[in-house]
């Protein structure tokens, strides 16, 4: 049981952090402190573009590592 509840601790907060991703980096501006190596090679909007989509792909992938241990708890739980 105990395993459960810390599993779903951890579970919850990933699964939201990946499905609101798009969200934060909007409300927060998160893109504007992404770095990009060729700047200079490709136009403003799709620098702009590009930043956006690296920002929300690094918020999902620090949701999945939250989330990946409480999958891993609640498989061995509900084993």
């Amino acid at each position: 049981m105990f395993l459960q509840i810390i599993g779903f601790i951890f579970l919850i907060p990933g699964v939201l952090l990946v499905f609101a991703s798009r969200w934060l980096v909007r409300k927060y501006g998160l893109d504007n402190n992404v770095k990009c190596d060729f700047e200079s090679e490709i136009s403003e909007e799709d620098l702009k573009e590009y930043k956006f989509n690296k920002a929300v792909v690094n918020l999902k992938m620090l949701g999945m590592l939250i989330a990946l241990p409480g999958i891993a708890l609640i498989l061995i739980a509900f084993r």
